[in-house]
């Protein structure tokens, strides 16, 4: 460091040459970076779907479970679940951490394509997610005066789709709304009956029809060309009358057997306000920068605006929005933060120029952690902007140390030289450096920390370590040398008796002389006030994942019907539920929602879900969120059929969805699950805390079980495979292909004619072929009955388990679920039924412990760096004394706010213990420098106490000024933030006052037993360095 000072002090133009380009240089990166909202969280997981035309049972029995017993032996697999539901089998694979996901998507592959599947089940499909599938916009589109529904879905698929889609960075665009051709040949079963036709010998006639495929080669006069044979089925009417030969011989028209239908479909309804809309999402690809894909996205808009002035756009969620008010509302609060430190600086040093010296710390420091950033490949999001806002309290630290110690040697003589600030800045340089690499140490555990609570906070740990470290190369290079420039040669620093203590510093003495020679009552006081906060604030903390913001407007309702709702009931009831939200008024007598949009239908396109739907919307200017959603909430389920289910949540930018208590209950027998799950819903019943409590065995269908006979079916030489083969071809709906009809490309499938299949009768009235060529009924050969159902299978680990689940109504998860984990001990379960507690109790104690753990680590991190700093391991350990008396702060400070527990105060406290030692290595290091001088231990801890005392106030206090408006909490990005800030505030608050008492007092302490120690093995020590027996 000393070098660097040098360099600093002689090269003073190529320092101030190199500041401005550092000035430059990051204000350019400041325009550049990657802009998000939230880190790039990798998901460890595989998602394996399989397509399947049977009930949930037969999905597991043939899909689901020859599936997992294939993949279940795969290297780094941490968990295996999966969910047999109608026509689906959904298999998600958890990897361990460390294991790649791209290699272990090959190796399922690999897997599942030796897997035998029954005839008609779909090719498994192995799929990831994460960064790929993140939302940065979501807009909806209607058109107005009188423009048509098909008007509307042309646009959206020439302009509009394509549009987005060529964004460079955009990953996909999915729609929700819009209308596509589909053409549907409907069977008529008699007919095909009496001709002998089946449903595959159709389709095959159809695609034979209109196969268009090269056949060959010709040469004309020496020129090759390209034969190609096209159908001439180009026109509806030209379908309908294509020619199909039946087995027996018989030639008919496709019209006769099968009705075409020509319509414009859309698969999922959307509305905005009640009008029809287009709900449009897109996903960015990984890497992408939020900010800029907007832009672009909004220029678009504007012009298609103006291209279609009868298409309404409307944004409704859009990151790139939230991201700027977070970096709006953050840059206003660390300006405000380095308003109030400037001011503070200026109070203690009572001089401009010194107070500005210091302030160049922070604006130098941020610019080169932004332009540290981009090659980290860090983005600029909350997290991040949380540790520049947060880094703004401490950049300041190291330059107040050596700015005032600079002071201090200035005040001491009449000769000011270059050797004055050299030899200040020598004095202190060691300290500082320890100090920060031990701030900067504290955050190394964090790169250990698994799943998404590492993702999250790692890029947080990185960048404000960048920053410290930035702000200590600048405190040993350019405040030296602009202290030379600036205060070397001022007038205003008067030489004075440095042995004069002021009013603070004679109070100080007092108290330290006290405590030094009342050892024992003084560590006794310290031991009672410790426990005290402890016992009076630990049991009283509620704890949750992460903090709720109060500013979110945002609401979302799921809404599910009984599983035989149809698609057009469930329609008709959201228009009721859309009408009745627009007429909601707020305590002011205004509209409560500024917006509602409805999702009617879910699922996939080929697997639609008819009986659910969502709501979104947006709470008014005035309107309490959280209270509108419970209220909306009990409204829309007063409109709904009895069996209806409704959740009701906030939606956070920042947080995710509300915390639920999960009770897993696991075993062989699905009745036994079932009775114990009724046991569990009763008991939670009693804890007013938890709503909308169901279980996932609760929703059951109804189904028709097709019971075969196995001697009627000998008799006709059928077997069960057969049976279940020509159902299958009855009842299932097969995709043909695209066909193209005046300029209008039609998705076309074939299916048995709804009529012939709407009741059991006619079902049993289905044909079967027999080798011998003759055919017999269904019903001839199986009993067919209609019997309840579940509406899903889930299994965790190849074993059946069904899930109780609660929505938890407080900020104290972590309070509620260990409440209800507790009560429902008492339940008496049936045999062979054992549980697990899941949901917000198992990802809190999970997240906590590893927290917990990296603290733990991070003190012996910086235990280790303060031994290689000081030489010795007992300094350090006197100085590790500090650490609880921050917990103290910390913890009050966290009552009297009224914050909780979560994973932002925590990573307060892990930032705690790298902060509060700062201030008792300047003090240590300045009194281990009085030793060397000669001064005795008690001489030596009173005057480096009194000669540290000004800039350990003054760092503390700069830090809790700056950080008192994040503790304030007003912008967006106050989430993250404010409980940290509120942590550190206090942890500082306290620990200044008390480390500059106890850390002296254990000091002596263990110098004297080490002395004791050394007389007893027979080892002098010099009485140069005894304490002195003095009065207080």
């Amino acid at each position: 460091m000393k070098s660097l000072t040098n360099f600093s002090m002689k090269n003073i133009a190529a320092v101030i040459i190199m500041m401005l380009m550092l000035f430059i240089g990051g204000t350019y990166a400041a325009s550049v970076v990657k802009m998000e909202m939230m880190p790039e969280i990798k998901d460890p997981r595989i998602f394996i779907t399989t397509q399947y035309m049977a009930p949930p049972k037969d999905v597991l029995e043939l899909v689901t479970k020859p599936i997992e017993k294939a993949v279940a032996g795969l290297d780094g697999i941490k968990n295996l679940t999966s969910t047999s539901s109608d026509n689906l089998s959904s298999i998600t694979v958890e990897l361990q951490q460390g294991k790649k996901i791209e290699d272990a998507k090959r190796e399922i592959e690999s897997l599942l394509a030796d897997v035998k599947l029954p005839q008609g089940a779909e090719k498994p499909k192995a799929q990831t997610t994460g960064a790929d599938a993140k939302i940065i916009s979501y807009l909806s589109v209607y058109g107005e005066n009188d423009m048509s529904q098909q008007e509307l879905d042309k646009i959206f698929k020439d302009i509009i789709k394509p549009g987005f889609s060529n964004i460079k960075g955009v990953n996909r665009v999915d729609s929700f709304g819009n209308k596509d051709a589909l053409l549907t040949l409907k069977l008529n079963s008699n007919a095909i009956i009496n001709y002998g036709l089946t449903l595959d010998h159709v389709s095959q006639s159809i695609r034979s029809a209109i196969l268009s495929s090269p056949a060959g080669m010709v040469d004309f006069n020496g020129n090759s060309q390209m034969v190609r044979v096209k159908s001439d089925l180009d026109t509806i009417y030209n379908l309908e009358s294509m020619k199909i030969t039946s087995p027996g011989g018989e030639t008919l028209l496709l019209k006769d057997i099968a009705k075409v239908e020509a319509i414009s479909e859309s698969r999922f309804f959307s509305r905005l306000d009640g009008k029809p809309a287009i709900g449009i999402f897109l996903s960015k690809a990984k890497g992408a920068n939020d900010v800029k894909l907007t832009a672009e996205m909004d220029a678009l808009i504007a012009n298609w605006k103006q291209q279609y002035p009868n298409v309404t756009f409307k944004s409704l969620f859009v990151t790139s929005t939230l991201i700027k008010e977070s970096i709006s509302g953050m840059v206003k609060e660390g300006v405000l933060g380095a308003l109030l430190a400037s001011i503070m600086i200026l109070l203690f040093l009572r001089n401009v120029r010194m107070t500005i010296i210091v302030l160049v710390s922070i604006p130098l420091s941020l610019l080169i952690t932004l332009l540290v950033m981009a090659p980290l490949d860090i983005s600029l999001n909350i997290m991040t902007l949380g540790g520049i806002t947060i880094a703004i309290g401490r950049v300041v630290d190291d330059s107040i140390v050596v700015i005032e110690n600079i002071y201090s040697e200035l005040v001491k003589v009449h000769e000011r030289g270059e050797s004055v600030i050299k030899k200040a800045t020598a004095q202190v340089s060691s300290a500082i450096t320890s100090s920060t690499l031990t701030t900067v140490g504290v955050f190394a555990p964090i790169a250990f920390v698994s799943g998404v609570i590492g993702d999250i906070f790692r890029p947080f740990a990185i960048t404000l370590s960048v920053a410290l470290l930035a702000s200590l190369l600048v405190a040993v290079t350019v405040i030296p040398m602009l202290a030379k420039l600036l205060v070397l040669r001022s007038k205003n620093i008067k030489v004075h008796d440095e042995t004069q203590v002021g009013k603070v510093s004679g109070a100080y003495l007092k108290v330290l002389k006290w405590s030094l020679n009342n050892r024992m009552k003084t560590m006794l006081l310290s031991l009672l006030v410790f426990v005290v906060t402890i016992a009076g604030t630990v049991p009283f903390l509620a704890m949750e994942m992460m903090p709720a913001s109060n500013s979110d407007k945002q609401v979302s309702f799921n809404i599910k019907m009984p599983r035989e709702t149809s698609f057009a009931s469930n329609d008709l009831k959201m228009k009721e539920i859309e009408a009745m939200m627009r007429e909601m008024k707020n305590e002011a007598g205004e509209p409560a929602y500024e917006y509602t949009t409805s999702f009617i239908g879910s699922g996939t396109p080929d697997n639609r879900l008819d009986y659910l739907s969502s709501m979104l919307g947006a709470a008014s200017q005035g309107t309490n969120a959280k209270k509108l959603v419970n209220e909306t909430k009990d409204k829309i389920l007063y409109l709904l059929p009895k069996g209806s289910e409704v959740e009701g949540s906030v939606l956070g930018a920042d947080a995710g969805p509300a915390p639920a208590f999960v009770y897993r209950l696991k075993g062989d027998d699905l009745n036994l699950l079932s009775q114990g799950a009724k046991l569990v819903k009763e008991k939670l019943k009693e804890i007013p805390e938890l709503r909308d409590i169901k279980d996932s065995l609760s929703e059951s269908k109804t189904e028709v079980e097709v019971a075969v006979d196995q001697n009627k079916a000998r008799l006709y030489n059928l077997s069960s495979g057969e049976i279940v083969g020509t159902v299958n071809s009855w009842l299932r709906e097969e995709k043909i292909g695209d066909l193209k009809f005046d300029n209008t490309t039609f998705s076309t499938k074939i299916m048995l004619d709804k009529s012939f299949k709407n009741s059991i009768d006619k079902i049993g009235n289905f044909l079967i072929k027999t080798p011998s060529g003759t055919t017999v009924k269904l019903n001839e050969v199986a009993k067919l009955r209609q019997i309840a159902a579940p509406a899903e299978i889930t299994r965790n680990q190849q074993v059946q388990y069904v899930e109780v689940t609660a929505k938890i109504e407080s900020r104290d998860a972590g309070g509620v679920s260990e409440k209800a984990t507790e009560m429902l001990k008492s339940v008496e379960l049936p045999s062979g039924v054992r549980v697990e507690v899941k949901g917000a109790a198992d990802d809190i104690q999970k997240n906590f412990s590893e927290m917990f753990v990296a603290m733990i680590g991070s003190v012996f991190v910086v235990y280790l760096l303060l031994v290689l700093t000081f030489g010795n391991a007992s300094a350090p350990f006197a100085i590790l004394f500090s650490l609880p008396l921050a917990a103290i702060g910390g913890l009050l400070g966290l009552i009297l706010t009224g914050e909780s527990l979560n994973l932002t105060s925590l990573i307060g406290f892990l930032m705690l213990i790298g902060v509060v030692v700062t201030n008792a290595i300047v003090l240590i290091e300045r009194v281990q420098q009085l030793e060397e001088e000669g001064k005795s231990v008690r001489d030596s801890l009173v005057l480096g106490g009194l000669s540290r005392l000004r800039p350990i106030i003054m760092t503390a206090g700069a830090t809790i000024v700056t950080l008192m408006p994040l503790a304030l909490g007003f912008s967006k990005g106050a989430i993250i933030s404010k409980g940290l800030a509120v942590v550190v505030i206090g942890g500082l608050t306290t620990s200044t006052v008390l480390t500059l008492i106890v850390v002296p007092v254990v000091y002596e302490m263990i110098y004297n037993t080490k002395t004791r120690l050394g007389r007893l093995f027979g080892n002098k020590t010099s009485e140069s360095k005894s304490t002195p027996v003095t009065d207080a």
